[in-house]
């Protein structure tokens, strides 16, 4: 966060304990920081700004492959993963009291 400051608004953190910043001046600052920033990607941004996923959009388009560099490829591929192992925890347990019950 401190970098970010830094980099995108030439303003040092320490201004906030000096009194030449405001929470509420931090808050807007940080709020409307760019999605590529360090705070961003750290809070789970994908650090894309609007540019790359137009650019990902076209190579969609016009190839009709997804670009393998798209982050919302890749968090679908993750969640798809999760659900698929979430199943195959359920019918292992289902399996296990049926296997149970019968016994």
């Amino acid at each position: 966060m401190e970098a970010d400051l830094a980099r995108y608004y030439r303003i040092e953190l320490a201004d906030l304990w000096r009194g030449l910043l405001t929470l509420r001046r931090l808050a807007v600052l940080l709020r409307h920081l760019p999605s590529e920033s360090a705070t961003a990607t750290a809070l789970g941004g994908d650090g894309w700004t609007l540019a790359h996923y137009l650019m990902a959009d076209i190579v969609h388009a016009t190839t009709g492959q997804p670009h393998p560099a798209d982050p919302r490829v890749r968090r679908a591929e993750e969640e798809k993963k999760a659900r698929l192992e979430q199943a195959r925890e359920r019918a292992e347990r289902r399996r296990q009291e049926l296997a149970d019950h019968d016994s």
